[in-house]
């Protein structure tokens, strides 16, 4: 109960904060674009917006999850806010970025992920639908036999449904 209060606590208040507003401590990997972190104190989960990688058992998402991992390890790096901050499952959502160099464009750069469009998280989609493109025209990571099988997406509704038979 007092973690859902702090969390709640955490919530309000980077609903207040400005948009590149907190620094924070990577603690381990989920999957290429969801990790978990020590913010202010708490453990929390943390989502990349307007990105959606391969999932960890899916083909290239070990690639992803290597890839934010290695990249988060290299120092300190920063959350930038959109409109919306939190996800349905209470995930904060957020840009990473680090000197300079955004994670969530870094991904679609180097082909670790889709490029995703949400009306309440867009404040850097453009940005990171043309990395996209690029990483798709070059022919790199999911990109390199022209895509996924199946969408992460899909791949996740496949599995849940997989599981519910």
């Amino acid at each position: 109960m007092k973690k859902i209060i702090v969390t709640i606590a955490i919530l309000i208040s980077i609903a207040s904060t400005s948009a590149l507003a907190d620094q924070f401590e990577y603690v381990r990997p989920k999957d290429g674009d969801s990790f978990t972190v020590k913010l202010r104190g708490l453990e929390i989960d943390l989502r990349l917006i307007s990105v959606d990688c391969p999932e960890y058992d899916q083909e290239y998402g070990q690639d992803a999850r290597s890839f934010t991992d290695s990249w988060l390890r290299q120092g300190p790096a920063q959350i930038e806010y959109d409109k919306r901050t939190q996800d349905r499952y209470g995930r904060v959502l957020g840009y990473v970025w680090r000197k300079g160099e955004m994670l969530n464009l870094e991904l679609a750069r180097r082909g670790y992920c889709v490029a995703v469009h949400y009306t309440s998280t867009q404040k850097h989609f453009k940005e990171i639908r043309a990395a996209e493109q690029l990483a798709k025209k070059e022919k790199i990571g999911i990109w390199k036999d022209g895509g996924l099988e199946q969408s992460p997406s899909s791949f996740r509704q496949a599995k849940k449904r997989n599981r519910n038979k």
